[in-house]
């Protein structure tokens, strides 16, 4: 419905059909998710070029226009940016050279974004309401999504003003006028847990990307949750710089998808700019071994493996076999099923003497 619905506006600026796209996911995302992106997409009428992970089309937003980037041969620039959008955390570590950017690692907290901040002022408001007014907001989801509107105009509010701030709607529930007040510093108190969870993401890029923080250029910060100032603070204070904000935080995403999908496309002449991805989970492959009657296994991609990538795997087989691809950490799965397909290797026989084929798989 989204895709349909984005298509037919595109289509309507554009007067003209609208079929190859790029789409951004979360860089958390498992193959399964992603699977059904692409799924979703051809559903809509649309032909996928690429998938990119949300970090990976900022990083491309900001490189392709930077004029000042290092040659090729020489050191690398790093940057860091951080997304927080309405229901998600992502960090990554990128490396700019002129024409080149490479994603080097990446970071999430895969349920904290600004709806967690809404919900705390909602809990806060219902059982104020409650207590004031005796109403049971919760036990009514049209007056729970209203709350729900009203307290996420006034985080809005807030991140612009320090002083205390009202919140009021007339007939709310029963034809009761409710009305309370808020400030930032109160705001901050009931939010010490979330913001608890900021640090964490900072200080895993680094270690996975072994670098120190001298050793990062500066600190991008795109989404609408990095908009509260005390989230900025915190980003600012762990890495010990001013935060740059050179990038359209509600826009940024976008940008770099419609620059990839204009890189990809003949009709345009962008400027030379090639980005890798990673692999956000670690990938093996498990399959039947003769020769050890049983099963045997292999990490194939390591977690933060360059994507796209492929590597050519050499089996010594009489028969068809099957290989099975899953992630080999199921801890770190936003789902417990850590299974991503099984392929089938056809067309397997034996040597003219009795002995193993050599059987090359490319994956």
């Amino acid at each position: 419905m989204l895709l349909s619905k984005l298509k037919e506006t595109a289509e309507s600026v554009l007067k003209k059909p609208v079929v190859d796209c790029v789409v951004s996911v979360p860089c958390f995302y498992t193959d399964a998710e992603r699977r059904s992106v692409m799924d979703a997409t051809q559903t809509a009428g649309l032909n996928c070029l690429r998938l990119m992970n949300e970090t990976t089309a900022v990083a491309l937003a900001y490189g392709i226009y930077k004029q000042d980037l290092p040659a090729l041969e020489e050191k690398p620039r790093n940057v860091v940016f951080v997304d927080m959008g309405d229901s998600s955390y992502q960090v990554s570590v990128c490396a700019f050279n002129r024409g080149k950017h490479k994603v080097l690692v990446t970071a999430f907290d895969t349920t904290l974004g600004g709806r967690k901040f809404d919900k705390v002022l909602v809990n806060h408001f219902c059982e104020e309401f409650g207590k004031k007014y005796k109403l049971d907001i919760k036990s009514k989801i049209r007056a729970l999504l209203q709350l729900s509107q009203e307290c996420e105009k006034l985080k809005k509010l807030m991140s612009a003003s320090a002083s205390d701030l009202p919140l009021s709607i007339e007939c709310f529930m029963n034809d009761v006028d409710v009305s309370g007040t808020m400030n930032r510093g109160k705001f901050l108190e009931m939010c010490d847990d979330l913001l608890a969870r900021v640090e964490p993401p900072l200080r895993s890029v680094l270690k996975q990307a072994n670098l120190k923080k001298e050793d990062i250029y500066a600190v991008e910060i795109v989404g609408g949750a990095t908009r509260i100032p005390a989230v900025k603070e915190k980003i600012s204070k762990f890495f010990g710089k001013e935060i740059s904000t050179t990038l359209n935080a509600d826009e940024a995403v976008t940008r770099g998808c419609a620059l990839q999908c204009a890189i990809l496309s003949p009709a345009f002449k962008v400027r030379e700019s090639f980005i890798t991805d990673v692999v956000p989970y670690p990938i093996s492959l498990r399959w039947n071994s003769p020769a050890e009657e049983g099963s045997s296994d292999c990490e194939v991609f390591s977690k933060n493996h360059a994507a796209p990538f492929s590597k050519v795997l050499t089996f010594y087989r009489k028969e068809p076999f099957t290989l099975e691809a899953y992630y080999s950490s199921p801890q770190d799965l936003p789902y417990p099923d850590p299974a991503i397909a099984q392929f089938s290797v056809q067309k397997v026989t034996p040597q003219s003497d009795g002995s193993s084929s050599k059987v090359k798989v490319k994956v």
